[in-house]
């Protein structure tokens, strides 16, 4: 009896990440209404687009086979500039009398804006996960998968491996700070990790279905600083923490964190950006076009991108290159070092990159839809409907698209705590006047929407 709860036990995590997929099917299934008109969004957010700041953080949702989880939403509305977040707080599945509940930190930002030559932009951005590797080769401090050990570490509370550490998240409600200053986010506490190998396909498969190599980080936060200055440019600040490893569990053992994540061993924070545009370039902040890489390319300029035959910057990636060491196990805690420096890659696609996040595509798919769908009067003047809208996008008969994977490397690590600042900066139209008799040509930057669908197809 008792090897059959502990085989019972093993099915459900290894089930975990299916569940996940599971409950994300119910929103690519769900009929779309034949019209949306301005207004219509109080009924699935309780509020409206055109109300100045709100959070809702008790959005729930109804899976099939005893699925259901809860939402959190935030929103900003200044002029024609919106900012939001759309995140998980928990998940839960009910098998018979057992319920697990599974925490992870899945986040939707984006902005929708008009550039000052008037062009209607959305951008959006997509936590992928966390990737540490042992640095031994070319010396470069940057993660070269493939040619040096490397391992993802994937966020994923499904269970209580730590009884003394209980997973939480903690949504962090929109605020206005000033008159031109908003912050939103979420905080999620003792969340447990699965390291997954990303070395060779065995390694991955089996630590993807085995919880060979688990850890506990004491806290991981994403808060979104919205400024807006005088000029009507906006500055998106990121403001990232990855808490301190805290346990440790080797093939069912417990080991010090020390023993394991060496001097020599690097993390980074991965997120990946895939563009739909009918018209776009990527370049470095100087305007030099870059194209999507194949191996670790390092960035000594921000990402810029460029719309409009690249005769106008949308947007800029600004990513802090500063960062703070902390150690929590002192009381109080004790700042290492205030003065590290992060290095700033774009990275290759790997099919085991795309693995790990393709269950979010369908499920950002419908909610950037929506939102976009419900934002810009003009797209409601091109399709009727919102599924009429993903389903010209989904078979590139109205944009094409390409993947950009960038990463932010934290050479000093040693399982201490992390925080950093990376900076986006829009430019937008706000307090500026439109060009007279300008058109609106309509932009659609999504990060990690259909397009991990698309490269998924293409591959095989």
């Amino acid at each position: 009896m008792e090897s059959f709860y502990k085989m019972r036990a093993m099915k459900i995590k290894i089930m975990t990440l299916w569940v996940v997929i599971l409950l994300a099917m119910p929103f690519v299934l769900i009929p779309n209404a034949s019209a949306w008109t301005a207004g219509d969004e109080a009924a699935v957010f309780g509020h409206t687009f055109e109300e100045e700041y709100w959070t809702n953080d008790s959005i729930r949702v109804e899976g099939e086979s005893g699925t259901n989880a809860s939402l959190t939403a935030s929103f900003v509305h200044v002029g024609e500039f919106s900012s939001f977040l759309i995140a998980f707080n928990n998940m839960n599945t009910t098998d018979g009398e057992n319920v697990t509940e599974m925490i992870l930190p899945y986040q939707l930002f984006g902005m929708y804006f008009k550039t000052p030559q008037n062009r209607e932009v959305f951008i959006g951005a997509i936590f992928a996960f966390l990737l540490a590797h042992n640095e031994t080769y070319g010396s470069n401090n940057l993660p070269d998968v493939g040619n040096e050990p490397a391992w993802y570490v994937i966020p994923l509370a499904s269970d209580n491996t730590w009884p003394e550490y209980t997973p939480a998240v903690e949504p962090i409600p929109a605020t206005k700070i000033s008159d031109t200053q908003y912050r939103f986010g979420m905080r999620y506490h003792n969340l447990t990790c699965r390291v997954v190998d990303a070395n060779n396909p065995l390694g991955f498969w089996l630590s993807l279905a085995i919880p060979i190599l688990q850890v506990v980080i004491s806290e991981l936060v994403i808060q979104y600083d919205i400024t807006i200055d005088e000029t009507g440019q906006v500055h998106a600040e990121t403001l990232y923490t990855i808490g301190q490893v805290k346990e440790l569990r080797l093939w069912g053992v417990d080991h010090a964190p020390a023993d394991i994540i060496v001097d020599s061993m690097e993390i980074s924070a991965v997120h990946y950006l895939s563009v739909f545009t009918s018209q776009y370039t990527v370049a470095t902040e100087a305007g030099v076009e870059l194209t999507p890489p194949t191996a670790t390319t390092p960035l000594d300029e921000d990402i810029s991108i460029r719309v409009g035959n690249n005769n106008e910057r949308a947007f800029d990636i600004g990513l802090g290159r500063e960062y703070s060491l902390i150690n929590e196990t002192t009381d109080p805690w004790t700042t290492v070092s205030t003065d590290e420096t992060a290095l700033n890659t774009l990275l290759g696609v790997r099919l085991s990159d795309l693995i790990l996040v393709a269950w979010q595509a369908p499920f950002s798919a419908w909610l950037f839809a929506h939102m976009a769908y419900g934002l810009s009067a003009q797209l409601r003047s091109v399709y009727a409907t919102v599924g009429s809208m993903v389903a010209n996008v989904a078979a590139g008969s109205v944009f094409h698209n390409s993947n950009w994977w960038y990463g932010v490397t934290f050479p000093e690590w040693g399982s201490l705590r992390i925080e950093q600042d990376p900076v986006y900066t829009a430019y937008t139209n706000l307090f500026a006047e439109s060009p007279s008799g300008a058109g609106v040509l309509v932009i659609i930057l999504v990060v990690g929407v259909i397009a991990v669908v698309w490269l998924l197809r293409r591959r095989r």
